[in-house]
C-alpha cells in the first residue's frame, strides 16, 4: 500500500509499485528491436536473393585485408610494453610505426584501425543491400502498376523506396574520448 501521497508503507514491496513511464518506453525500444531484427532477417531471403558471398566476390570489394596486414601479429596483448608488430611493415605509414612504439601508441592504432575496418564493411553490406534492393525496384517497374495486384506492387515499391533512403543515412555510433592533449 501507499500513503495519499505516493510513497511506499513500510510494508510495501518495490515490485507491487506500477512502472514508471521509462520502464514502458524501455520495454517498447526493446519489442521495436526485435521486431527490425526479424523483419531484416525476412528481408536476406525476400529482397536480397544474391548472396553477399557473390557480392564481394564479383565487384571485387576492397574488403578489409589490408588493415589486418597492419596489426600483425599480436594485435590484442596489451600486457606487454611492445609496439605493433604489423605482418606487411610497408603497410604502416612511418608516423604510425613511430606513435605505435609502446602498449599505449599500439591500443590507440589498433582502434583506429578497427574503426577502419567497421567503416569500410558497413560501406560494402550498405552498397550490397542498396544493389538488391534496387533490382527489386527495376522487377517491380517492368512488372507494371496495373491489374489486380497494382497495389501491392505500389505498396511494395513505396516500401522499397523507405528501404533505398534509410541506406543513404549516416549512423552515429559514440565511443568514450581517447584523445587528451589538453587543448
Amino acid at each position: 500500500m501507499s500513503n495519499a501521497f505516493g510513497h511506499l508503507l513500510p510494508n510495501e514491496r518495490a515490485s507491487d509499485m506500477r512502472k514508471s513511464w521509462k520502464e514502458y518506453k524501455r520495454e517498447a525500444r526493446q519489442r521495436q528491436r526485435t521486431l527490425d531484427k526479424e523483419r531484416e532477417r525476412e528481408l536476406n531471403t525476400t529482397v536480397y536473393r544474391r548472396s553477399f558471398s557473390d557480392f564481394m566476390r564479383e565487384d571485387h570489394r576492397s574488403g578489409f585485408a589490408v588493415h589486418f596486414l597492419i596489426l600483425g601479429n599480436d594485435w590484442w596483448a596489451f600486457e606487454e610494453d611492445n609496439g605493433i608488430n604489423p605482418l606487411d611493415p610497408d603497410a604502416l605509414d612511418e608516423d604510425d610505426r613511430r606513435a605505435a612504439f609502446n602498449s599505449l601508441g599500439k591500443a590507440e592504432l589498433v582502434l583506429s584501425v578497427l574503426q577502419d575496418v567497421v567503416e569500410t564493411l558497413a560501406q560494402d553490406i550498405a552498397a550490397y543491400k542498396r544493389r538488391e534492393i534496387e533490382g527489386r525496384i527495376e522487377e517491380l517497374r517492368q512488372l507494371g502498376f496495373a491489374g489486380p495486384d497494382a497495389n501491392r506492387a505500389l505498396d511494395d515499391l513505396e516500401r522499397l523506396k523507405k528501404m533505398r533512403h534509410k541506406l543513404s543515412q549516416r549512423v552515429r555510433n559514440t565511443l568514450p574520448q581517447t584523445r587528451a592533449s589538453g587543448e
